[in-house]
């Protein structure tokens, strides 16, 4: 089924300029990601070649967890940040102060998911992906273009996605992981609400509190993804929602950069005028990270990035180990290989990119496609740099573009919450 949106050449020139100039101030801050596939593996198989492990949890300085709420307490009368157009309900966020970005700190859910790509050595053993689906005897969910479409539309949020997930969550509860249009379903909300774009308005308040709202919600969204995953291992359902988690990475990553590299002083005055009990919230949340990143040597841009990386290759690895058939391969490698290029291992990224077979409805065919002829072109004539990376900005813009044209027809912007 193709994404219903409204078309990039349907606005004014005026949006498309717009459109245009946010792509390329995004481009500089995005992130794209990939890793290498199993070869010739498929559902059945008993076994899988490990990759390496996760980046490191857990300081072994750290031994005396703070309660998750790092001692801040909100009443209901306080818990409301009222700005100029803008209201935010930061009691979650406080609540969960110390679990806001579990693809930092691990968790066990996350663990179990990307359970192939947990180990440090390559070996073989059981597959855990690899056994027969639970709920594979449950109805197969029948929907129409437009009702798929209609549930997209009612489980999108600015701002608070889990609240609303709710309802493809007993979709995915109730039917076949294998039969039907679950996987379908699955996939076009990743598309079409899994990762959006926020930029500052003006003032950096709203967007922090939103981006740390959405932050508050990930430990959910693991903890259902682990919890399908473990009753339906090996299925197209579950190849769908590891690329949630993927896009739930990425919106993990921007959130902590938004939040350890704003000044409260000064980019949350509007905060600080109308709460002061939620700005002493934010800046003892900040520093709480900020001292965690320290610690595990993460406070450069670049070693955070590397760590989130690392999150994100044991995410698309183990959609190559344990996808059926191998569904939407080539994405996971196209993301793989993009990451690996990105941090400037071409070589890495060859190896990922040369084995690429594209099939036509993956949601990345596009670039896949021509990364695939770039690999052909690379074995007569070397390796054309400049053409990989117009390849990559492409797609970027794509998603931006995409991106806009969703949040216009819905009635918001980049900077709007």
């Amino acid at each position: 089924m193709r994404m219903r949106r409204v078309s990039a050449f349907g606005a004014s020139a005026t949006i498309h300029v717009f459109a245009v100039m946010a792509a390329i101030w995004l481009a500089a801050g995005s992130s794209v990601g990939l890793a290498a596939r199993a070869n010739g593996f498929t559902a059945n198989e008993p076994t899988v070649v490990l990759v390496e492990r996760l980046p490191p949890s857990d300081s072994a300085t750290e031994t005396d967890a703070p309660p998750d709420s790092l001692g801040i307490r909100v009443d209901e009368e306080s818990s409301r940040v009222a700005l100029p157009g803008f209201t935010f309900d930061f009691s979650k966020v406080a609540t969960r102060a110390t679990v806001l970005f579990p693809f930092l700190a691990g968790s066990p859910s996350l663990d179990r998911v990307t359970a192939p790509a947990r180990r440090q050595t390559r070996s073989r053993l059981p597959n855990p992906l690899a056994q027969r689906p639970s709920d594979e005897r449950k109805p197969p969910l029948v929907l129409g273009d437009a009702a798929l479409q209609s549930v997209i539309d009612k489980s999108w949020s600015r701002r608070d996605r889990w609240r609303v997930f709710h309802i493809v969550a007993e979709l995915a509860n109730a039917h076949s992981p294998t039969q039907g249009r679950l996987p379908a379903l699955l996939g076009a909300y990743v598309a079409q609400n899994g990762l959006q774009p926020y930029i500052d308005a003006g003032t950096r308040d709203p967007r922090l509190w939103v981006e740390l709202g959405l932050a508050a919600d990930h430990a959910d969204f693991i903890d259902f993804v682990s919890r399908f995953a473990s009753r339906n291992p090996s299925t197209k359902a579950t190849t769908e929602l590891l690329f949630l988690l993927d896009k739930l990475a990425q919106g993990s990553l921007d959130a902590l950069t938004t939040l350890v590299d704003t000044d409260p002083s000064e980019q949350l005055r509007w905060t600080h005028r109308a709460n002061g009990e939620a700005y002493n919230a934010i800046v003892t949340i900040r520093d709480y990270y900020r001292l965690m990143l320290e610690r595990r040597g993460l406070i450069s841009g670049q070693a955070l990035r590397k760590h989130y990386d690392g999150v994100r290759l044991a995410i698309l690895e183990s959609i190559l180990l344990t996808s059926p058939g191998g569904y939407r391969a080539s994405d996971a490698q196209y993301l793989i290989g993009a990451i690996y290029w990105k941090q400037g291992r071409a070589a890495s990224a060859r190896r990922v990119w040369k084995d690429i077979r594209v099939d036509p409805g993956d949601r990345y065919a596009i670039a896949s496609t021509e990364i695939a002829a770039a690999m052909r072109a690379a074995e007569e004539r070397g390796l054309d740099e400049r053409r990989i990376n117009r390849i990559l900005e492409y797609e970027h813009g794509r998603w931006v573009s995409f991106s806009f044209d969703r949040l216009w027809e819905i009635g918001y912007r980049f900077d709007t919450f």
